[in-house]
């Protein structure tokens, strides 16, 4: 029984149970008043009976007319007789003791007995003596009798008749005064009787509420030594609960609320210790697959597997954000995951294949669809009868290949980063997801976006040691591509600035004679990065070294280059190069694969010249042509090389640095030495820069025609 039961029915019986002792208290009363109402009665017969003995004496004595006295007489045995039945009438007469009872029937039967041989006849008969005629006057029957006595006018016989009626009537004053004590001796074994009997319901009026009130003290006390027990051992188990042991069972008997909550707890600890048990084979499912495969695509996989194994689903996918709109694009799906979504262009009756096919060419935007919801606001959503809900617009039939019955979405979010989500999905119309599935789901889904990132960070440090390695590789190459110390020109000095951005595009450059007083120089930016970048650089310094004589001009040079690269590399990787051979007099040739112009700062104008040609970068096209420009050096002409870092390179201010700057610090110091120029411009870019990381290599070749002869 339930507690509050329990409580109403206690309070019905203690209140029951005071209802009787108050109707018995009630009851007591009522007897109380009625045997002193019995006793009022005895009080009144007793009273009746001594005025009646009065009225019997005062027969002796009386002179009043005869008819009078009978009447006084007749009423007062009649009021007798009243007062009589009204006592043995009494409903509380019963209660009386037995042997007041007996005296009270003993005290009618006199009463009536001598009343029958003292009737109002006999007294007419003897006060009627009064009225002889040898009597001058009406006299009282004893003066009648004390006058007569000695008189001798008077028959002998009417003096014994009057004597006979004086000792009639003297001994009915005698009986009557018996009747009086007998009366007052019943009347006061009644009122014993009476006293005895209030005393016996007092005591019983009290008793009973101390006996009820100590019952109901005892019951009260059981029953809350009973809930006292039970909330001890419910805190107990509790206790052990909040410490982790899930295999406590509380054991509370009966059918009250204890008995309710600890089966519910009961149940809620099984739930919860089979939860943790999902979630330990989950996680030791996900170990033994990150033991054999750190694939991510394997991870996801499995994932899935675990979420449909966990709540029995027959469909299941993962979407990841990708993308700068943040749009939402599967990543993989296993079983029969069908689209929560519209699907208007498949056939009646699609394959498996079909379906695949539609799910990974839609691209879901951000808020579109349920997918895309769950993904912006980052929470989990559950429609567990689809067929049911009206608001959505993508419900379908049984018959249809795409129908779906249930379904659970949850993100994958660490902390305000919602890097996916992870659908599971019902095609049986049984099979509808359970409020207790969709919240292991929402911690399944925290443990997975946990497994993921950590999986995608390693991917991706993988990812970037493999790349650091192959740029260490590229940068080794580079540093043993580049010439060690430049070469001393015919006519001319030559000084480099280069800074390499690692991890980006590299830039290569080279200075070395030809022959006959020329001299090759050349610049290159490599597209790619790593060892592939790394071996482009290889090729073009091998076969520039190779092709480079003193009958081929630079056009020349750079169609061979391109011809060889195309020919013998296969990598796809290309380069922008820019060639000048120029000789001891002065004389050169220039030409641009898809380079920047030349720059050529005249001694005599102080201006600067674009020497430019058209061409396509070398490693693309084999047949492809390249121009080039030829011209004369004067004394103190400065040329100068450059890459697209130098003009790039950006400021805190998110500025660049440009071509004018760079043609600036070049003509400040146009009458410097190269070096001196070079390490001009890189106290200027250093400044510029103010330690802002670039993003790409920087390199300036600076030359400067001084004439003479050959070195």
């Amino acid at each position: 029984m339930k507690i509050r039961p329990k409580l109403i029915l206690a309070e019905i019986i203690i209140s029951l149970t005071l209802f009787l002792a108050i109707l018995a208290s009630i009851s007591s009363l009522v007897r109380f008043i009625g045997f002193e109402n019995l006793k009022i009665e005895t009080v009144k017969l007793q009273d009746t009976v001594s005025r009646m003995k009065y009225s019997v004496i005062d027969m002796l004595s009386s002179t009043e007319p005869t008819f009078y006295i009978t009447y006084k007489y007749r009423s007062q045995n009649n009021l007798i007789n009243q007062r009589l039945e009204e006592i043995t009438e009494d409903p509380f007469f019963k209660h009386l003791s037995k042997k007041s009872r007996i005296m009270f029937t003993a005290i009618d039967d006199n009463l009536r007995t001598s009343q029958t041989s003292f009737n109002t006849k006999v007294i007419t008969d003897y006060l009627n003596l009064r009225n002889n005629p040898d009597l001058d006057e009406f006299e009282s029957l004893l003066y009648l009798q004390t006058v007569l006595r000695g008189s001798d006018n008077i028959p002998r016989s009417f003096i014994s008749e009057l004597d006979y009626a004086v000792s009639e009537i003297s001994s009915r004053e005698t009986a009557f005064s018996n009747f009086e004590k007998l009366i007052e001796q019943t009347l006061a074994n009644m009122l014993q009787a009476a006293e005895d009997y209030s005393r016996r319901q007092i005591a019983l009026s009290i008793s009973i509420p101390a006996i009820v009130l100590i019952f109901a003290v005892f019951g009260i006390l059981l029953f809350t030594n009973n809930l006292s027990r039970k909330l001890v051992r419910l805190d107990k188990s509790l206790s052990d609960i909040v410490g982790g042991d899930f295999s406590v069972r509380i054991d509370t008997k009966g059918r009250d609320e204890f008995s309710s909550l600890a089966g519910s707890i009961n149940t809620f600890t099984k739930t919860l210790g089979a939860k943790l048990e999902s979630f330990r084979l989950i996680m030791h499912e996900i170990g033994q697959t990150l033991t054999g495969s750190m694939e991510s695509s394997q991870v996801e996989s499995t994932l899935l597997k675990l979420a449909m194994k966990d709540t029995a689903a027959d469909g299941a996918a993962l979407y990841k954000v990708g993308g700068d709109a943040g749009e939402l694009i599967l990543s993989v799906s296993t079983g029969k995951f069908r689209p929560p979504f519209i699907v208007s262009d498949l056939p009646d009756s699609p394959e498996e294949e079909d379906i695949n096919a539609i799910l990974r060419s839609r691209i879901i935007q951000p808020g579109k669809t349920i997918l895309g919801e769950s993904a912006i606001q980052g929470r989990a959503i559950i429609i567990r009868d689809i067929e049911n809900n009206n608001d959505i617009d993508w419900s379908r039939s049984e018959l249809d290949a795409l129908y779906l019955s249930s379904i659970i979405i949850v993100p994958l979010q660490i902390g305000s980063t919602v890097f996916g989500v992870i659908a599971i999905t019902s095609t049986e119309p049984e099979s509808l997801f359970s409020d207790l599935e969709f919240a292991n789901m929402q911690s399944f889904g925290e443990l997975a976006a946990i497994t993921l990132d950590n999986i995608y960070k390693y991917s991706d440090l993988l990812e970037a040691t493999q790349l650091d390695r192959e740029l260490g590789i590229a940068e080794e190459i580079q540093k043993d591509l580049l010439p060690k110390r430049l070469p001393r020109l015919s006519g001319g000095e030559v000084a480099i600035l280069s800074r390499s951005i690692k991890g980006l595009n590299g830039d290569y450059y080279d200075v070395f004679p030809i022959g006959d007083g020329k001299t090759l120089v050349t610049i290159c930016e490599v597209a790619g990065r790593g060892v592939p970048a790394g071996l482009v650089m290889v090729m073009i310094r091998t076969i520039l070294r190779l092709v480079s004589t003193p009958e081929n001009d630079a056009r020349t040079v750079m169609a061979m280059l391109n011809r060889d690269m195309t020919k013998q590399i296969a990598i796809e990787s290309y380069a922008s190069v820019g060639i000048l051979i120029i000789d001891s007099i002065g004389h050169y040739t220039f030409s641009s694969a898809a380079h920047y112009p030349l720059q050529i700062l005249r001694s005599e104008s102080g201006l600067f010249e674009a020497v430019q040609t058209e061409g396509i970068p070398v490693g693309i096209d084999r047949n492809a042509s390249y121009k080039q420009q030829s011209g004369v050096l004067s004394k103190d002409d400065l040329v100068m090389f450059h890459t697209d870092g130098i003009p790039e390179s950006r400021s805190r201010e998110d500025k660049n640095f440009g071509i004018d700057n760079l043609l600036r610090v070049i003509s400040s110091e146009a009458g410097n030495s190269p070096e001196k120029i070079i390490e001009t411009l890189k106290i200027e870019l250093e400044n510029f820069e103010r330690g802002v990381d670039q993003k790409d290599d920087q390199t300036v070749i600076v030359l400067k025609y001084t004439g003479g002869s050959a070195a």
